[in-house]
């Protein structure tokens, strides 16, 4: 059983989940040039549509109580002042008028507390550490600047940071400074496409039509390259599940290989390439390999679960076992509806008689897992998670299995909302 289970979470997809190494492909390029003496400037586009999904899910009282459980636990946990993670997240579920504990506005709090000043030439522009102290800021580029595009705010949004007046555009213009991919290399934390998700979803989102600019290290991009850039590694990355699909097979998950390797399963990449395709961005074709990718994840429903249903009705399942087990399923169900949606919503794709069934089954599945965790305790105390000894002894860090519970709790609600025609997104 543990052997089991470490093989499922090898690559989890929590906040922390290490970038994975490259699919072989491509050389990785080699390019030696000067650093830009200035920053890049934008005459911003902000999308200024607010899109609902086209197949609303009814809402059940079933779902609309799991929300109110999901939801709770945001309020409680994602709006922790010592946690700008968690609060990146509660700002996707409860969208741009949350604020905080004590009343205070969360984004002029976040600049005010976790974000630097960083200079490009003569400009004085923003950006988020990974981490701060102990806190985990941005552990993937561009999460916070994803956040606050999709809730729609906009670049000329004034926030303090280390005691001097910048904007929103200011933290943007340094994000594409270091925005870059090309082949197997990007300009992102450790060189991967995994956190280039967050990156394209936020710089495709206040992006004219034809931005162009010169990263770090004098790299000529543009939007529309970056875009196919990352739906070319998609593509790459989910080509043995396509085979597996298309051969008629349910495969076994595996997280050691292509986009299993990324965090949440990949959902996020595929967020990302949907929405800077709805956003006008790419390649003619990348429009249909966004649409295969949307047919892929019905296929992927199977291939998730009976990674972990066998060992979820296991005798010799224990509570914590039985927690791990139960996260991961809401971490895809969750991803699931809202990645849907979203496509949906951006009227990249046309959701089919097989999307909207897949899509009822997932947002049953999810009213299930909600109550699983609800049966074994987890929903009345999450924070006692932190000092379950269990999970060191499975080789799991229990902090990390609370900001996942936090964190998947939030995607859940967003993809819930998205899923019943409650939530937009604009663009």
């Amino acid at each position: 059983m543990l052997l089991a289970l470490t093989w499922l979470l090898a690559c989890s997809g929590g906040a922390e989940a290490p970038a994975p190494s490259p699919s072989p492909g491509p050389k990785p390029e080699v390019h030696v040039a000067k650093e830009p003496t200035e920053a890049p400037t934008v005459a911003f586009a902000p999308g200024h549509r607010d899109a609902a999904t086209t197949a609303p899910l009814p809402a059940t009282p079933d779902l609309v109580r799991v929300r109110g459980i999901l939801e709770g636990v945001v309020q409680q946990y994602g709006r922790d002042r010592g946690n700008p993670w968690a609060i990146v997240h509660a700002m996707l579920a409860l969208g741009p008028t949350m604020t905080m504990p004590d009343g205070s506005d969360p984004v002029d709090f976040l600049f005010a507390t976790y974000a630097d000043e960083a200079s490009i030439g003569p400009d004085t522009l923003v950006t988020f550490p990974r981490k701060k102290g102990r806190a985990l800021v941005e552990p993937h580029t561009d999460l916070v600047l994803k956040a606050l595009t999709e809730a729609g705010f906009q670049p000329d949004r004034k926030v303090v940071v280390q005691g001097q007046e910048h904007t929103l555009g200011d933290l943007y213009r340094y994000s594409l400074h270091r925005a870059w991919a090309k082949g197997m290399t990007t300009g992102f934390q450790e060189g991967g496409y995994n956190d280039s998700a967050w990156a394209l979803q936020g710089l495709s989102a206040w992006a004219p039509p034809d931005l162009a600019w010169t990263a770090a290290g004098g790299r000529k991009m543009t939007m529309k390259e970056f875009t196919t850039a990352v739906i070319d590694q998609l593509t790459l990355e989910t080509k043995d599940m396509v085979a597996a699909r298309d051969a008629g097979q349910v495969s076994r998950k595996d997280t050691r290989q292509g986009l299993y390797r990324y965090t949440c399963g990949g959902q996020h990449l595929v967020q990302g390439v949907a929405y800077a395709v709805a956003r006008g961005f790419g390649e003619p074709d990348d429009t249909r390999r966004v649409c295969d990718q949307l047919d892929l994840l019905v296929w992927r429903i199977d291939v998730e679960l009976n990674s972990i249903d066998p060992m979820l009705s296991s005798p010799a399942v224990t509570p914590p076992i039985a927690t791990l087990l139960l996260s991961q399923r809401l971490k895809f169900l969750g991803h699931w509806l809202e990645t849907v949606h979203k496509i949906a919503a951006l009227g990249v794709c046309e959701l089919k008689p097989e999307h909207e069934a897949a899509s009822r089954r997932v947002a049953g599945e999810l009213v299930r897992t909600v109550d699983g965790l609800d049966k074994i305790g987890v929903w009345k105390d999450v924070g006692a998670v932190r000092g379950m000894r269990e999970f060191d002894d499975m080789g799991r860090d229990a902090n990390q299995v609370f900001l996942d519970l936090v964190g998947d709790s939030a995607h859940a609600v967003r993809g819930l909302d998205l899923a019943t025609g409650k939530g937009t997104i604009r663009y």
